[in-house]
């Protein structure tokens, strides 16, 4: 498992381009984790588990909760809070 931390003052469509960073050098998103730093400034962490080498996951797209289902992804994989732009929010990840 690997863990990265972001400020949480980074909107949805920047979490999603971390996200398929991460994704992109064998790894796949499995959890995201809400807290603070030590200046009590909000964080998101995203837990990802290593994948062979070579493997990619299929393309990530976040959503706020309830939002229609994306275009092009199969199916809802992860529902969980994430803090956008200093707010908390609750997001529906799809693939």
């Amino acid at each position: 498992m690997r863990m990265y931390t972001y400020l949480g003052t980074l909107t949805l469509e920047e979490n999603q381009e971390i996200i398929r960073f991460r994704e992109g050098s064998a790894l796949e998103l499995v959890d995201c984790i809400v807290s603070t730093d030590k200046s009590n400034n909000p964080i998101n962490t995203f837990v990802f588990k290593e994948l062979r080498p070579g493997q990619v996951p299929e393309d990530i797209v976040l959503v706020e909760a309830n939002a229609p289902k994306p275009g092009n992804t199969n199916a809802k994989v992860l529902t969980d809070v994430l803090v956008i732009e200093k707010q908390f929010k609750t997001i529906d990840f799809y693939r």
